[in-house]
């Protein structure tokens, strides 16, 4: 059996709103390091869809980014990913 890693940005607050607290270059590269380890990623359809909808354009560079965002935009983008939905 494979292994399953999760992850999920908190600050010590507890806030987890991404328009709220914008993970710098350093927590990029972090995740960018800890994708390497992995295959393919599992997601909620509303969470795909969120992330979809911006971090493909700022991998194709359609979308301006720090160098760190678009390193780590461009390893998710490579990534297969299975999208769990009810419906």
């Amino acid at each position: 059996m494979g292994l399953l890693t999760f992850s999920i940005n908190v600050t010590l607050d507890g806030c987890i709103d991404h328009q709220e607290g914008i993970a710098d270059d350093e927590t990029h590269a972090f995740f960018t390091r800890l994708m390497d380890g992995g295959g393919a990623m599992l997601w909620g359809r509303v969470t795909y869809e969120m992330m979809e909808s911006y971090w493909a354009a700022v991998a194709r560079g359609d979308a301006e980014a720090p160098p760190a965002m678009r390193a780590w935009a461009v390893k998710l983008e490579a990534k297969p990913k299975y999208v769990v939905s009810s419906t």
